[in-house]
């Protein structure tokens, strides 16, 4: 069974194929809620800009297409899962900020959940290859 899963779909990167989802998703999120950071208040404007989902956006379009790719680079995957641990510690970091200012529950498990993806990027950054032997 795993045999013609493996025809069918040959991946061989798939964590990052999840991880590149996450990103996406997180991107089209914060792309569509205008209103999604509220504090601190002299940063709202710029929080809330569809810039900081696009970056997210990007980021997992980029993570998708190296993982999709034949001639994957390994300072273009360095580089990528740097900018992901990047983006996901600071959404982590704004997530548990929000939650204790307004004393919303649902933020601080966000904050969690974007904690658990962080982790997971470590633990393949960890695995993955760190020079061109």
């Amino acid at each position: 069974m795993m045999q013609k899963l493996k025809s069918i779909f040959p991946l061989s990167h798939p964590q990052h194929i999840i991880l590149g989802l996450a990103l996406i998703g997180i991107g089209l999120i914060l792309i569509c809620n205008d209103f999604y950071f509220f504090w601190p208040p002299f940063a709202v404007g710029f929080l809330n800009d569809d810039l900081v989902g696009g970056v997210f956006l990007v980021d997992g379009i980029l993570l998708l297409k190296w993982a999709l790719s034949t001639s994957s680079k390994i300072y273009a995957n360095r580089n990528l899962l740097v900018i992901t641990a990047g983006l996901l510690a600071f959404e982590a970091t704004a997530e548990f900020c929000h939650g204790y200012v307004s004393g919303r529950p649902h933020m601080f498990m966000a904050g969690f959940l974007e904690v658990i993806v962080l982790l997971f990027v470590f633990s393949i950054i960890g695995k993955t290859k760190k020079h061109n032997y």
